[in-house]
Parts: structure tokens; C-alpha cells; sequence
């Protein structure tokens, strides 16, 4: 199917050049600090090599978002999807080829294999995309009509101050990262059971509460281009709609995904790591699934609606007040202190986030439909469950069957409650104020 745009190879051609000139200077810049990084942040842990291999990958990851991005636009995802799958399975290849077959004496070959992995991965990502670029670009036709715009400008305006945001978003998680370990180490006096605690929580439990946040991310890549196709063509009675059913879908999955966490927790724990030592920060971070998947999909909303810069002073704004809350909580509470830092970054930004839709869109959110009454109905699952299900089992066969027995009680009590319908069968409007 031919596409009758004028401005996509030309905005892609911009977005291209902006791409690779902002990630030579990334990588440049990185192999220029490798050895302040090295002896400074890194304590001597490790050599300059990972620094300079992880640099090596940084054009490439620049040039792949953009095309990425082009795919996302004209709604052929699938692509990206399978470059994306392909480039994961070569890097768990090369990982295991890496740190199974060559030989490794010390902490910084093992970095430089698994940076080397990611890198090789992240060429490979760019090449594959690049190459189905190309392929779908002749499918673009221009229109003999077109009037020429100034379409570096348009990049500009919107890639300049995301660009300018980020880099001090990354400035300011960059020190976040630093300054975790270190209050740690404040706490327990000693550096490895610091940068172990660290571990647990950012390494290991984190990995796991993520996890299932894929799909939501996968959908949320999904609402940037439509919520942008409705904001120009001021389709705001769909919007609501789609808003009302994302949020309803969102909120079931992630209290699902916290009522799992909350009765298998060993289990998981055990298959995953072989290790219950995370089980107690599994359960008490668990509970933020719910915020951190709905954040993901209000930013995205968001950034549809041309609103990115506002998600990005949010995001700024929760680093600057996560990092003076490390450094004044996790000295005297240790991780505890920063376990409760964790909770109250991922609700300050999902509030924040939420009070931007709600001045757009004007849309309210209802606690009743979208929290309460699926909490009850996981919670009833949750003790429903333990009541038929007296024994741990560590068989991932078995766990994965009691996980999908649990999953369909669940839904079976949403439908019995009818709790997938809409109250009201009356149109909803609300009064949206996009910008034209």
C-alpha cells in the first residue's frame, strides 16, 4: 500500500542526521570521561575497556530510535517488534557464548563481555531496522501538490527540548545511581554489602516487577501516534473512549500482576534466582505496579498530545526530590529508606502525571471502577487460592498452571460483577483544551 506524505522522507532524512550527530557527540563524550568513570564512579572496579566498548554502541541506539520512531508513526509496529525480538535473542547468544565458552579472570572482562554483547546487539538492531526502513520508504510516494516546509525546524521544536530535558533527566538519574550505594554504604559501613543491598533492589527485584510491564509498554508505544491522529483532526468523544477503556484494561492487569507477586512470591523468586532473599522487597514494592504501569500510559497519552516537555519536567522533578530524599532518608533508614523513596517517587510521578492529563483532557479518573473493586476481587482470589493451594511448588510448569488458575478466578469475578461494563450508558463529554 502506497503512503501519499510528503514529509516523511524528509523529516526521517532530518531526524537521521540529528540522530547520528547527537550520538557521535554522546560517544565521544563518554570515551572522553571513561577514565574519571572508571577510577572516580567505579572505584578502580574495573578498567576503561567496557566504558570505551559501551560508547562504540551509542550512534547506533541514537540512529535506531529514530527509525523506530518512523515505524511507530505510520503504525507498522510489527517491525520493530521483530527486530526487537531477534536483536534480544542474539544478545542472550552472545552473552552465553561470551561467559560460557571464552575465558574470564577478572570483574572487568565480565563487563566488557556483557557491554560487548549489548553492543553487538545494538549494531545489529540498527542494521536490521535500517534495512526494513528502506524497504518500507519506497511504499512513500509525494504528492505533486506538496508545498515544501520547513521540516528541520519542526524536528527541532519538539527533538530540542526533549534532548535538552533528557540530558539533564540523565544527569540527575546518573547521580541518583551514584548517590544509592554510597548513602548505603553510610548506613552498613561496609561498600559490599552496600552495593549487595543495591543489588537486590535495582538488580534482581526491580528486573522482576518490570517485567510484566512489556505489554503495557508495548501499548503504550502504541497511544503516542493515535492520541496525536486524534489531537489534529480534534476527534475528542473518541479519545474519551479510548482513555476510559486504557485505563479500566490497565488498572485490571496491574492489580492482577500484584495479587500474582503477592501468592507466588516464592516461587517466582526461587525459579527466577534461586534465591528468597528478594522475596521480602517483592512484596513490598509490588503494591507500586499499579502507579508505574499507569504513568507509563499517561506519559505516553501525553506525549501524544503534544505535551513530552511537561513529562519531562515531571520526570526532573522526581529525580530532584528522589535525590534529596536519598540523601537525607537512606544514611539513618538504610534500604528501607530507600524502598519507602521508591514508593514515593512512583506515586509523586504518577500524580503529577496524572493532574497534566487531567488539565488537557479533563478527564477524572474513578478510584471505585478502576482500583477498589478490582483490589477486592484480587484480594478474594488471593485468599480464594491460598485456601485451595496448601503447598510451594517449585516445578515452573506447575507454577505457570497455578498462575493462569489464578488469573482466570480473577477475571471470572470482574465478569460476575460486571465489572468490565460502563455504569452509565449516557455520552460522557468532557471539555478538552489541546492546544490547535
Amino acid at each position: 500500500m502506497e503512503i501519499q506524505v510528503y514529509g516523511i522522507k524528509i523529516a526521517m532524512r532530518k531526524c537521521i542526521i540529528y540522530s547520528l550527530c547527537f550520538g557521535i557527540i554522546a560517544c565521544i563524550l563518554l570515551i572522553l570521561g571513561a577514565p574519571y568513570c572508571s577510577s572516580t564512579l567505579l572505584h578502580g572496579k574495573v578498567t576503561n575497556m567496557p566504558i570505551y566498548v559501551m560508547a562504540i554502541s551509542l550512534p547506533f541506539s541514537s540512529l535506531t530510535s529514530s527509525l523506530t520512531g518512523y515505524f511507530t508513526g505510520v503504525r507498522r509496529v510489527s517491525k520493530t517488534s521483530i527486530s526487537k525480538i531477534l536483536t534480544m535473542i542474539l544478545q542472550v547468544v552472545l552473552t552465553c557464548y561470551f561467559l560460557y565458552i571464552l575465558p574470564y579472570t577478572n570483574l572487568s572482562i565480565v563487563c566488557t563481555y556483557l557491554i560487548l554483547s549489548s553492543t553487538i546487539a545494538s549494531i545489529f538492531e540498527f542494521l536490521l531496522t535500517y534495512f526494513l526502513y528502506i524497504l518500507d520508504r519506497r511504499k512513500i510516494i509525494n504528492p505533486r501538490s506538496a508545498v515544501k516546509e520547513n521540516y528541520l525546524k519542526k524536528v527541532l521544536r519538539i527533538a530540542f527540548p526533549v534532548a535538552i530535558t533528557s540530558y539533564v533527566r540523565s544527569g540527575l538519574s546518573t547521580l541518583k545511581q551514584l548517590l544509592i550505594p554510597f548513602s548505603l554504604e553510610k548506613h552498613s559501613n561496609t561498600c559490599d554489602k552496600a552495593l549487595s543491598q543495591y543489588g537486590l533492589i535495582n538488580g534482581m527485584t526491580m528486573p522482576i516487577l518490570m517485567f510484566p510491564c512489556i505489554i503495557i509498554t508495548s501499548c503504550a508505544n502504541l497511544l503516542i501516534p493515535e492520541f496525536a491522529r486524534y489531537n489534529i483532526k480534534k476527534d475528542f468523544e473518541k479519545m474519551d473512549k479510548v482513555i476510559v477503556s486504557i485505563f479500566k484494561l490497565t488498572s485490571f492487569f496491574s492489580i492482577c500482576v500484584i495479587g500474582i507477586f503477592l501468592t507466588f512470591t516464592e516461587e517466582i523468586c526461587v525459579l527466577v534466582y534461586n534465591n528468597l532473599e528478594i522475596s521480602e522487597f517483592l512484596i513490598l514494592l509490588c503494591p507500586l505496579a499499579i502507579f508505574i504501569y499507569l504513568d507509563k500510559i499517561i506519559d505516553a497519552m501525553l506525549r501524544g498530545l503534544d505535551k513530552q516537555v511537561g513529562v519531562m519536567f515531571c520526570n526532573i522533578f522526581d529525580l530532584f526530590s528522589t535525590i534529596v530524599l536519598i540523601y537525607a532518608l537512606v544514611p539513618i533508614y538504610g534500604i528501607y529508606g530507600y524502598i519507602a523513596i521508591i514508593a514515593i517517587s512512583e506515586i509523586l510521578n504518577f500524580t503529577i502525571s496524572l493532574i497534566q492529563l487531567y488539565k488537557v483532557t479533563k478527564f477524572k479518573f474513578d478510584y471505585v471502577s478502576y482500583v477498589i473493586i478490582p483490589l477486592i476481587m484480587v484480594l478474594a482470589t488471593k485468599f480464594l487460592f491460598d485456601a485451595i493451594d496448601n503447598f510451594i511448588e517449585y516445578d515452573v510448569w506447575f507454577v505457570i498452571l497455578k498462575i493462569l488458575i489464578f488469573i482466570l478466578i480473577y477475571i471470572v469475578l470482574l465478569v460476575s460483577f460486571n465489572v468490565f461494563k460502563f455504569k452509565s450508558k449516557e455520552k460522557r463529554r468532557y471539555f478538552f483544551r489541546v492546544p490547535s
